[in-house]
């Protein structure tokens, strides 16, 4: 028998949907997890061989034989120290290198003696990243110019503060000089100032680089929706390649006058900032060392300077090493002539909701003193906003479960002839004067609303270590209550234990969504199911849901909780004015005919 093609498939897509389910939770249970646990144990005895390439895009880093503590690292170079408001750190002589960054305003846990975010480290250490500026000789002529492995010279300065900039200087002794000034403000930017003095009786060419290196992958963002790997906006186009790009052979070729680009994690961006209005060629790319190690780098060529005998050149750049904070990004666009500086955020394709969403969001918890607060009042508004929107398909919801006796009725009448079925059922529509589509439609209207309220929710840092009522003190973590750890009281994390870690590291919030969600259920169910496999479909989602929702944000759950609540009360009231029963009324009405027995 044919299946009239009028009526909707919502055995096939339900099932469809609760196939998608089981793979993402078998592929957070089986693979994600053992694989994340797998690479922190190898993070800690991981030996690097770094190997020279003199063919790289810039000078290749010096190779290192072991991986050593970053405190050891840290003392195998002359250092000058940085002091600033929000960063704290030191610079290398050893190549001017910008290696050892730390984010005074950020922890790296919620915990009150937790150190500060690491952001940068020297290499040979564990998570080796930093940022360096050079000279390339174009001419090819044999000028001794600095690389990343050049020892520099402290000449003036010892410790780098916003208003005490150090001086470093190298002589490669062929007659040029080469000084660097480097400044840091009161936020995240480090600016070198780079000076040339050709002593010698020859004329040289000279071109300035900058390069960003890691050498290693860092840890996986809590959200998926989070970008990470480079990112960079030349000639006005937004580039971003994730470190799987990058280990395929991904890269990036790019030309302009103005533009920046860098490696973007979570939440940090660590950034070159080439001097813009000159012509710069950008690069973004992995070097396979095999035995699965690479190098992932992005560097940029400047614009080559022509140094006669006797003459002194001068070249600005900067660094952006820091928190990728909405407002500060705006500012430092503005500031530098940066353009799209602000989409190292990774706004996703609906950016043109989710900025505008992000901003109201900080506009309420400014205004509200509570990010968690915050999130429940969007939440409301969004609602209110969309209100309209979906108010047919409340009112189509509320009198498809009206009829759902009669409907019964047609399914029973016609259970050994499902042609005859789906006749009787379409003429029986065409009577009541309803479409069991027209509900659907306007609920996909408001997808993309939604989506984008997901995006907003992972990529705000203002989340990060946001705290809530009660157990949550972290609106960017899951939720950390469960069964085995009764429920936040032992400091234990059962989500660890194989296999059934998943299922017993389930929060309180997470239950609470899928009650939510079993009752939201209820509220929007049309007609009775005769199907059996439909009845396990549909009896099955919201404990997916569950599971799934388990490894998400708490400031993420208890905004969909919240949401699917708001929605039970619209559709409540919508059906009382329809004249409609609901489940809500259903489970009252038995609980006074108990009490009257």
């Amino acid at each position: 028998m044919q299946q009239n093609p009028n009526t909707p498939d919502t055995k096939n897509f339900l099932i469809a949907i609760t196939a998608s389910l089981l793979i993402l939770f078998g592929y957070q249970t089986f693979w994600a997890g053992p694989r994340e646990k797998e690479r922190q144990a190898a993070v800690k005895a991981q030996q690097a061989q770094i190997a020279k390439n003199p063919n790289a895009t810039a000078p290749s880093a010096t190779a290192v034989e072991k991986i050593v503590p970053r405190d050891q690292a840290l003392k195998m170079t002359q250092r000058v120290q940085v002091d600033a408001p929000l960063v704290k750190g030191s610079i290398s002589t050893f190549g001017s290198r910008l290696d050892d960054v730390s984010l005074k305003n950020y922890k790296q846990t919620v915990e009150k003696n937790s150190p500060d975010v690491t952001l940068l480290s020297p290499q040979g250490s564990e998570f080796g990243y930093y940022a360096a500026y050079g000279w390339a000789d174009v001419n090819n002529s044999n000028v001794n110019v600095p690389t990343p492995n050049t020892v520099w010279k402290v000449v003036s300065g010892t410790t780098l503060t916003p208003t005490t900039p150090v001086t470093l200087e190298y002589d490669n002794g062929q007659g040029i000089k080469f000084t660097r000034k480097i400044e840091i403000d009161k936020g995240y930017v480090f600016t070198f100032t780079d000076s040339v003095t050709n002593n010698g009786t020859a004329a040289v060419k000279l071109q300035p680089y900058g390069v960003v290196r890691r050498f290693e992958e860092p840890p996986p963002a809590k959200s998926g929706a989070n970008h990470q790997g480079t990112v960079g906006v030349i000639s006005d186009k937004l580039s971003r390649l994730t470190y799987r790009d990058l280990k395929k052979g991904k890269s990036v070729d790019l030309s302009s006058d103005k533009g920046w680009l860098g490696f973007s994690d979570e939440y940090w961006l660590v950034s070159l900032l080439p001097k813009q209005g000159e012509t710069f060629k950008a690069n973004m790319k992995a070097e396979d060392l095999g035995d699965k190690k690479y190098i992932y780098e992005t560097s940029f060529f400047g614009s080559a300077h022509d140094i006669g005998a006797g003459q002194t050149i001068s070249n600005v750049e900067h660094i952006y090493s820091g928190a990728k904070d909405t407002n500060t990004l705006e500012a430092y666009g503005k500031q530098l002539n940066l353009p799209r500086f602000e989409d190292a955020i990774d706004w996703g394709k609906l950016w043109f909701i989710t900025k505008p969403f992000h901003w109201f969001l900080i506009f309420l918890d400014k205004n509200i003193g509570s990010l968690g607060l915050a999130i429940l009042a969007f939440t409301v508004v969004v609602k209110v906003a969309t209100f309209p929107l979906v108010y047919q398909s409340y009112k189509s919801f509320a009198k498809m479960r009206d009829l759902g006796p009669k409907m019964k009725e047609i399914q029973e009448k016609y259970k050994d002839d499902k042609q005859k079925q789906q006749q009787a059922t379409l003429e029986f529509y065409q009577k009541e004067k309803v479409n069991p589509v027209a509900g659907c439609i306007p609920m996909i209207m408001t997808m993309p609303i939604f989506l984008a309220l997901y995006k907003t929710l992972s990529v705000a840092i203002e989340l990060r270590h946001a705290p809530f009522y009660g157990w949550i003190k972290d609106l960017s973590a899951k939720d950390p209550t469960s069964i085995l750890n009764l429920f936040g009281l032992l400091p234990y994390d059962p989500s660890h234990i194989p296999l059934i870690g998943v299922a017993l590291g389930i929060g309180i919030w997470p239950i609470l969504y899928g009650l939510s969600m079993v009752l939201l259920q209820k509220m929007q169910s049309t007609a009775p199911q005769t199907d059996p496999t439909m009845q396990q479909v549909m009896t099955l989602m919201p404990i997916m849901f569950t599971f799934m929702f388990a490894s998400f944000s708490s400031g993420l759950v208890i905004y969909y909780t919240w949401s699917n609540l708001l929605t039970i009360v619209q559709q409540y009231v919508i059906a009382k004015r329809q004249g409609s029963s609901t489940p809500i009324d259903e489970f009252f009405t038995k609980l006074k005919q108990k009490k009257g027995a």
